[in-house]
């Protein structure tokens, strides 16, 4: 996960704090930690929720940029 990404662009849909970010993606915040952090990885469910938040090409940037084609 590109968590720098990420808060970028949630911070500029107004999503300024991590218990903000956490709370719209429906998890706790040391889940949240743990996710921004790359401690676990990301479900799918937390996929489709960025992208209905973010749009499709914006998650997989977030999500999927760091692999090599």
């Amino acid at each position: 996960m590109d968590t720098e990404l990420f808060v970028y662009e949630m911070r500029k849909r107004g999503y300024r704090t991590s218990k903000q970010r956490a709370d719209v993606l429906g998890i706790s915040l040391s889940a949240y930690y743990r996710r921004a952090n790359n401690r676990i990885e990301c479900t799918k469910e937390d996929i489709e929720k960025v992208a209905s938040l973010l749009g499709w090409n914006l998650a997989k940037a977030i999500f999927f940029g760091h692999e090599v084609s």
